[in-house]
């Protein structure tokens, strides 16, 4: 009985380990998945350079050709979601926009939720990604 009882404990253990917040380290790339009617045209895709340490997120979010890299602040864990801003560098004619992620996370794959809250050509509109991590 003893045995299993230790076999059973080794087995938590290590399923509270992989589900730990570090396997969101490393690079993830997500593509627009919707709504498709009225896509960002500027950023068709993003890329996420993120280093999980503990509770604490950053990184750097790569945000299509426009608003283009963006440093990650405000980020929070809970489980697998993240939330974080992120404000990028390039000016255009509105400013330089600020987006909000939502950003999910099974295994490899990631699900994202990009909404611009500050200085955009699309307004408050959300848009889907979906993708993946990027072997390293």
């Amino acid at each position: 009985m003893k045995g299993i009882f230790k076999w059973m404990l080794i087995l938590v253990a290590a399923a509270m380990l992989a589900a730990a917040p570090g396997h969101l380290t490393g690079t993830w790339k997500v593509l627009f998945a919707g709504p498709k009617e009225r896509g960002p045209k500027t950023v068709g895709s993003i890329v996420f350079d993120l280093k999980v340490d503990g509770d604490n997120v950053t990184g750097l979010a790569h945000i299509g050709s426009w608003p283009g890299d963006a440093p990650i602040t405000d980020a929070k864990i809970e489980g697998d979601r993240i939330t974080f801003t992120a404000t990028g560098h390039l000016d255009s004619t509105t400013g330089i926009p600020t987006c909000k992620f939502v950003v999910t996370v099974h295994g490899d794959e990631m699900l994202v939720t990009m909404t611009a809250v500050n200085n955009s050509p699309w307004g408050s509109a959300s848009f889907e990604y979906a993708g993946k991590k990027k072997l390293e």
